[in-house]
């Protein structure tokens, strides 16, 4: 995998609905330009209310991404392995796992 060297792609992955806004969640995958498949794309993850997640695991494809403070990291050939493979979660202390899917806005 190779990204355009004159581009930053975003992706960005939304919870299923939930009726506490706590639980719900936002995330984004930022690629940097020229990213590789050993390059590491940026993961900026808060809940329905705009705070970012404290302290949880994203489960991407199998892979959990240690969150803290509303950031994380997932290699980008991780990332393009795991894109069909379904299982996106966000879990945190105290909450049940919530899921979510990969959107276009």
């Amino acid at each position: 995998m190779r990204t355009p060297v004159d581009k930053t792609i975003v992706f960005t992955l939304y919870s299923h609905p939930m009726k506490d806004a706590k639980q719900r969640w936002k995330a984004h995958l930022t690629f940097a330009p020229g990213s590789t498949d050993n390059s590491e794309a940026v993961l900026d993850i808060a809940d329905g209310e705009g705070t970012p997640i404290a302290a949880g695991g994203f489960e991407y494809a199998g892979t959990t991404i240690p969150v803290t403070a509303g950031r994380g990291a997932l290699r980008c050939g991780d990332f393009v392995r795991g894109k069909h493979d379904g299982g996106i979660w966000l879990h945190r202390k105290g909450m049940p796992p919530v899921p979510g899917a990969l959107t276009f806005e």
